[in-house]
Formats: C-alpha cells, structure tokens, sequence
C-alpha cells in the first residue's frame, strides 16, 4: 500500500512514519510539484493544513484518483477545505493529539500576563527594580472567570488545567452541552453573557465559515477592562482590527496571541509595539509527545482503514469557504 506524506518541515517527526509503519510505502513530498510525481497509485495521503494551497488540491484531485482516505497530521484543516479536496474520500484529523501540551502554552501565556511576566523581563534588561509600581497590578487566578470558547479536545484540556488554578470555568459551545470538564456550559447565543462575567478568554475553537470574526467590537464591548484574551485556535476568528482597537484604548487588559491574521503580522502591525500583547509563533503544540499520540491514532484508524470500520476523528465537509 502506498501512501504520501507532505509537510514544510524537514525536521518533522512524521518522517518517522515510514519506519514506523513498514507494511506500506511512504513517500515524501516537498511541493505540489513533487506531490503530482509521487500520488499515482497512492491510496492514503497525509498532510498538513499548513501546506495546503490551490495549486496542491489541483494537483490531488486531478491526479489522485486512486486516494482513498486523506489523514491530516494537524488538528486544524480549514486551509485544506479551501484548497478543495475530493468528493467523497474520508478526511480525519489529529484533534486531541496535542492538546495536553496546547493546555499548558494557555496556562503559561494566561499566567505571563497576569502575573505580569513581560514587564519583568524588560525591567531586567533596565536593571529596574519595579516592586513598587507593578506589586498592585499582578492578580492571582484563584478564584477568577475563565471563559473558554470552544469545547473540543483543545478547550476541554485548557478547561482541566485551569481548574487546577483553581479558576472556575465557564465553556461556550455551539449546542451548550454539559461537559464535566466545565463548571458551567453556556450556548454561542449566551457568549455576551459569559464575557461579561471573564477574567480571561481563551478562544480554542474551529475556524470555518461561521466562526471568521466571530470575536469583534462587540465582543470586546461585552468583557470587563480588567480582562485578557487568550487565543490558540486561528488568527481570522479574532478581528484583528477591533482586538488592536480595544487593546489601545484599554477596552481589555491585553491579549496573548499564538496565532494572527495573517501570519506573522504585517511589518507595521501594532501587535508588534504594544505593551499589553504577549506573542508566540504559532508553537502552542511544540515540544510535544504528539508524535507518540499521533503515532497511536494512525495505527488505530490505519488498522480500521484496512478492515472497512468508522474511522476515529471523520470529519464532514463545510457548507461553504470561510471567507464566503
């Protein structure tokens, strides 16, 4: 059995995939180009959302008629929907492969700025010593509103470590559902509610046609001035233009991004200059085990591939593009 496995990181530890699963034939490829050489006759494709382009979904959907199950080694694929994949052919991904180790950036970037970590550092760096003026702004998270948007395998482990803060967390879903994880779940129709009511929001949800600007003016409008903005999930859920509005004026506290629209922000982007943003670029999953959990999912849905059972994680195409 042949399968073909594309990403942009030649240090990527899917390579390993090849010595893991010896029983079928994995063949690597670096571009649309090398894709339209090595899909002939591949019955599984493995990809990741962040190489997927026109030009690669032309290439799959015209050549790769023998492709039977698309696997994406990331949670998110909205850019794989865009590109266009083909009618018919199952497409699961890795959700919940790294949110343990996503859990632990929101804690670690939530934290930062509320115990004010940025401002030390550049203190350091002016041999300050700010006891003074910093001591009354720091809060603790005993006690405070975490609101989390998004409830799947991400929001859910942010939800059990932040817990362990002793923080009370209220999740927003589409359909509200009870989740044990949660001390309170609200519907999307009641976010207004629950920002009213956060200390801190931590945005894990998917992005796709109804989520793009989902967080905007009116959203910022709802939270408290003492509030931060915590987002892992993608950069067009956020209005960038309302976030950098509310985080001048001081509308919210400050906002600790992993991901923005675009990616990196443009050269002039204010993101970049103000004191109240905390920045990292797009790593919320590193430093993972997420090899060994993906290792373990592939194996899974690659035993029931071969024996005609459900496969875990399926998912079901978009009615429509994001930005349609």
């Amino acid at each position: 059995m042949k399968a073909v496995l594309m990403t942009y990181r030649r240090d990527d530890a899917h390579l390993q995939l090849g010595k893991d699963f010896p029983e079928f034939d994995l063949q690597v490829a670096w571009s649309a180009n090398e894709m339209a050489a090595a899909i002939p006759g591949a019955s599984i494709l493995l990809l990741n959302n962040r190489i997927c382009t026109p030009e690669l979904g032309e290439v799959i959907r015209k050549k790769g008629s023998g492709v039977r199950w698309i696997q994406f080694i990331s949670s998110g694929i909205e850019l794989g929907w865009e590109m266009g994949l083909p009618d018919g052919v199952p497409v699961t991904n890795a959700a919940g492969v790294k949110g343990t180790v996503i859990g632990e950036h929101v804690m670690t970037m939530l934290l930062a700025l509320a115990r004010r970590v940025p401002e030390f550092v550049e203190a350091r760096k002016r041999r300050e010593w700010i006891r003074t003026q910093i001591h009354s702004q720091m809060w603790s998270a005993e006690g405070k509103t975490l609101v989390v948007v998004g409830m799947g395998s991400i929001g859910r482990e942010v939800a059990r470590k932040a817990k362990a803060f002793d923080l009370h967390v209220i999740g927003v879903s589409r359909a509200g559902q009870a989740d044990s994880n949660f001390d309170e779940v609200l519907p999307r129709t009641e976010l207004h509610r629950a920002l009213a009511r956060a200390d801190a929001v931590v945005i894990s949800m998917p992005s796709d046609a109804d989520t793009y600007h989902f967080i905007g003016e009116d959203e910022f409008a709802a939270m408290r001035p003492t509030a931060f903005l915590v987002n892992v999930a993608r950069g067009e859920i956020v209005d960038e233009k309302a976030l950098i509005k509310a985080l001048r004026s001081r509308q919210i506290a400050g906002a600790a991004l992993d991901v923005t629209d675009p990616e990196p922000p443009i050269e002039d982007s204010p993101l970049w200059t103000l004191d109240n943003v905390l920045i990292s670029p797009h790593v919320s999953g590193g430093g993972s085990t997420g090899y060994e959990r993906f290792r373990a999912l592939f194996a899974d849905n690659l035993a029931r591939f071969q024996t005609g059972q459900p496969l875990r994680n399926l998912l079901t195409p978009p009615d429509r593009r994001i930005r349609a």
